[in-house]
């Protein structure tokens, strides 16, 4: 990670004491303790956030509709658990379709006809299309009749379960972990705007070579070529552009800071695998603001829900990108100025 540096060489003694300006006790606080804390940080925030949020994934108030007259709907609310699954009425079965389409609920029983019908949109994931069936199963029971099942938004050929969004994300996070680690080790006190020819240098690759696997090598999510490699390479500029003020704020420890917030927090709060409503509720909010989140539901919406959350992904991460940088600029202008009046 230190630029276009040669391999170091063979160990020799006393050549971390001569880095650490003399010190042994640093050469040993750097070299020794520092490495093996920093991989058990990430280690353990790793298993620690992933097996909170899906060691048990129960839905919390999951959006579902029925359509039926008053006291059919109350049945449905009486046999479904309503810590789980909140319980609407639509108006009729076009309107449930569209509530599905447009991801406003999650799945919707049409029970006010002589066979009953179940709406689910299957881009959902197999986890979401299995919950809402056995929770409607009580109410069909109840009916003395099965529902037909119609998916209205099935998954694409080329992603039959629904995971390549979530690897995609993930993959572009972590190399804007990367970035930040290569970036600090080779340049730390780089010019901001050469800086910034990096970042977008990155963004560009990562957005462009992304896009051409997901959407045109494997057809895993044909949205259109430019939108995914628009919405992609704004997340890579995002988290590159992040990671740089987390090492230029705090040095080495922008590594811990970013692996746990970006690569960890953000990837198991991405909805990639799971909606939100998955999350144990401290984790719920995060989807909406982190970048990993955005992205994951702009194109999730893009390619089966009408555009759910596009418009909103170009300015979260727009602000994730744009902020960062500002910042780095104005500590940059405030250490100048320390330095001229010292």
């Amino acid at each position: 990670m230190g630029g276009l540096a040669g391999p170091p060489g063979p160990a020799r003694p006393g050549a971390e004491t001569e880095r650490s300006q003399g010190s042994r006790g640093r050469a040993v606080l750097r070299g020794i303790v520092v490495p093996a804390l920093a991989a058990t940080i990430n280690g353990v925030a790793f298993v620690a956030l992933y097996t909170a949020a899906f060691h048990d994934p129960v839905p919390h108030h999951l959006p579902l509709a029925v359509v039926g007259s008053a006291q059919q709907v109350e049945q449905a609310r009486a046999a479904v658990d309503p810590s789980q699954f909140a319980l609407r009425q639509l108006p009729d079965a076009a309107a449930a379709a569209e509530a599905v389409r447009r991801r406003e609920v999650f799945g919707a029983l049409v029970v006010d006809t002589p066979q009953p019908e179940l709406l689910i949109a299957g881009a959902n994931t197999q986890a979401v299309t299995m919950t809402v069936t056995q929770a409607f199963q009580p109410v069909e029971e109840q009916l003395g009749a099965p529902a037909q099942q119609h998916d209205l938004s099935p998954l694409v050929p080329g992603d039959t379960r629904g995971l390549t969004i979530f690897y995609g994300g993930f993959g572009v996070v972590l190399g804007g972990f990367l970035f930040g680690v290569a970036s600090f080790a080779a340049a730390p006190q780089m010019l901001l705007r050469y800086r910034i020819v990096s970042v977008v240098l990155f963004a560009v690759l990562a957005g462009a070579l992304t896009s051409w696997l997901i959407d045109g090598v494997y057809a895993a999510v044909p949205a259109g070529f430019f939108l995914v490699f628009g919405l992609v390479a704004l997340l890579a500029t995002a988290c590159a552009a992040t990671a740089a003020l987390l090492f230029r704020v705090f040095g080495s420890a922008g590594q811990i800071l970013t692996a746990i917030g970006l690569v960890i927090i953000g990837n198991a709060t991405s909805t990639g695998q799971l909606p939100a409503e998955f999350l144990p509720p401290w984790m719920q909010p995060l989807p909406a603001v982190l970048p990993n989140g955005v992205t994951v539901r702009a194109l999730r919406g893009a390619l089966y829900f009408q555009d759910d959350g596009v418009a909103r992904a170009w300015v979260v991460l727009g602000v994730w990108t744009v902020v960062p940088l500002l910042l780095i600029a104005l500590l940059d202008a405030l250490s100048r100025r320390r330095r001229t009046h010292a």
